[in-house]
């Protein structure tokens, strides 16, 4: 599974960890969506009052579990990406210069495409 810029033993270690992120926002992702759906359900019990709800928060969580619930898919397509690349010996290098990212940086930004110089650009 090594590729030209990672060692093998690199290269399983973040597959490791590529794969329990992918897991772990599977997670998230399922349990934002039932926390939607809860939130939907009950706001379809009780008639509209905005008397008792002035602020909004009723739409305003809606609106967030719904926008972690988008984040976490992005991210899991993220990492899924990047899984495949990985397998396929392709991962590791910069999608806009092609230099190595490095081991260090791809372990702290799970599923990085860029390289720290390209990112600051």
């Amino acid at each position: 599974m090594a590729t030209g810029v990672l060692t093998e033993g690199e290269a399983e270690e973040l597959h490791r960890l590529l794969v329990a992120e992918r897991a772990q926002l599977v997670r998230r992702a399922a349990w934002l969506e039932v926390t939607y759906q809860e939130l939907v359900d009950a706001a379809d019990l009780e008639p509209p009052d905005d008397e008792h709800d002035p602020d909004g928060t009723t739409a305003y969580e809606r609106a967030q579990v719904g926008s972690l619930g988008r984040e976490s898919r992005t991210r899991i397509d993220q990492v899924g990406d990047a899984l495949a690349q990985l397998e396929a010996g392709a991962y590791g290098a910069c999608e806009r210069c092609g230099q190595p990212i490095g081991f260090a940086r791809l372990v702290a930004l799970l599923g990085t495409q860029r390289c720290v110089d390209c990112s600051r650009r």
